[in-house]
Order: C-alpha cells, then structure tokens, then sequence
C-alpha cells in the first residue's frame, strides 16, 4: 500500500484533459509500438508528449532512427499522469492495465486495432488522421502507400504465376486474413499457405512445401542465424535442396508487427530480391 501511496498524491495533482473540451488533442502520448509509428506520421511532434521505448529498438521498431529526442515511455500509468496527455494511444493487448487505469481517471483513450490486410490498413490510418484532426496528412500517407504498392506490383506484372510462402523455422505460416497474405495477394503473388487452407497462423507441412515448390520462401532476418532447438527447420536438408539461396527473401517479421507505412520496407526488400533472381 506504501508503493501505492505516491502515485495516488500525485493523482491529486494532475488534472485530465475532458476530451470535449478539447478542439484537437495537443499533448498525445502512444503506449505501443504500432501507434508510434503513425503517430510519427501524422502528428507534428510538438503534439506528441511520449512514444514507447520499443520504438527506439531497430530489432523491433521501423522508426528507431526518427525519434530525435521525443521522450520515450515504458507503458506506466503513473509516467502518463505527469505528461498530463489529452490523448493516449495504444494497441490491443498493449499496456492493458495502465489503459484501464488511465481511463478510470478521465483520460482520453484511444486503441488501434490490427489490420489482416491493406484495406484495413489504410481504413485505420483514415480513423486515427480523423482523431488528430490531421486527415489531410493521413490522405497523402494513403496515397503515397497505394503508389508505392501499385508501382511495385507494375514491376512483377512480366513475371507471371509467381507463388511465395512465409516460413518460419519452426514450420509456421501464414494463411488467409492475415497482413501477409495482404501482401502477397497485392503483389499478384500466390500465396502456398492460403491453398493449404491455413487461415491465420498454422504449421505448414514440409512434405506440402516440398511438392508446391514456391518461387521464394520469406523469411525473418533473424531466422537464418538462430540456431536454437526451436529453430533448425531451414537448415533442413531436404529444403536445402529444392531451395538455393536466390530462393530465400528475407522480409524482417518488424515491417509486418504494424500496420503502417513500414510495410512499404518490405515492398521495396521483395522487389530488390526478385529484380536481383532475375
């Protein structure tokens, strides 16, 4: 009760923004990872009183190289309440306990979802500009990703019935409703997960990989130095030998964590990939 007794005086102290009040929300402060993110995109930064600490971790975080001495927090009601936000910005399943406090206090609360495919995507980036009063810059970020996307999926038009599967070492991948096969079905690229029948995350057999042969297996960057009991599957042997190394994309699993425009990383690694296979 002691450890409690600090942080319910300084409750005292601070007064929540009453969101009505408020015309747009001025100090806004993100608890996640997917948040920072598009919050870096479409706010200015004197907006933004505090992202998360895992946006500042290049083995997580898209953005670990944009953050410029924008104060970073590690999800705690009590670092919240002295930023004193209008806004606080999470994730599903993200800071879960702080947020139910928070929102307990009078809080403004806002939780992004996450999107299984591009749609979704830009549907959310649409809601969240909507939020920060900032839909025109949520629209150019829209149309700067389907450019992108439409640009990239102009290059593999002259490479026909291309097929591709996300594999991880321990035999997982990734099936319909998923941001992956998104991806894939955006590209024009068939995805051997998806005919298996796997919807969302299941083992793909590799006895079905072996006889579909993709043109490209994908693969985490960090799958391919992990030698844990876990993770022996792509050194397999049998795979070794149907799959050379022009057949192995590395698509770091960090541009598919958020829905965001850090997916177009992952455009721009595949098409590098495939331009260099041809």
């Amino acid at each position: 009760m002691k450890r409690l007794l600090p942080f319910f005086i300084l409750i005292l102290f601070c007064n929540p923004l009453d969101a009505s009040a408020a015309e747009s929300p001025e100090r806004i402060v993100s608890l996640s990872l997917c948040s920072d993110e598009l919050l870096l995109r479409l706010a200015d930064r004197d907006r933004i009183a505090s992202l998360s600490y895992l946006s500042a971790d290049p083995d997580f975080s898209a953005i670990s190289d944009e953050l410029g001495g924008i104060h970073l927090n590690r999800g705690r009601a009590e670092e919240v309440v002295l930023l004193n936000p209008d806004l606080v910005l999470s994730s599903q399943f993200s800071a879960s306990s702080a947020l139910n406090l928070l929102q307990q206090l009078g809080y403004s609360i806002s939780t992004l979802g996450f999107p299984t495919s591009l749609q979704e995507t830009y549907a959310q980036i649409r809601e969240l500009g909507l939020q920060l009063e900032e839909e025109e810059r949520a629209e150019r970020l829209i149309n700067e990703m389907q450019d992108q996307v439409e640009a990239i999926r102009l290059e593999l038009d002259a490479r026909n019935n291309l097929s591709a599967v996300f594999y991880s070492n321990n035999g997982f991948s990734f099936g319909r409703h998923t941001l992956r096969d998104s991806f894939l079905q955006s590209l024009g690229i068939n995805n051997v997960a998806a005919d298996y029948g796997i919807v969302s995350f299941g083992k793909l057999p590799l006895e079905v990989l072996i006889e579909a042969k993709p043109d490209f297996l994908l693969v985490d960057a960090s799958s391919l130095h992990q030698n844990r009991l876990a993770h022996p599957l792509l050194n397999h042997p049998v795979l070794q030998a149907y799959f050379g190394e022009e057949n192995i994309i590395v698509l770091p699993d960090k541009y598919f964590q958020c829905a965001g425009p850090s997916l177009l990383n992952a455009y721009r690694l595949l098409i590098d990939a495939i331009g260099k296979e041809q």
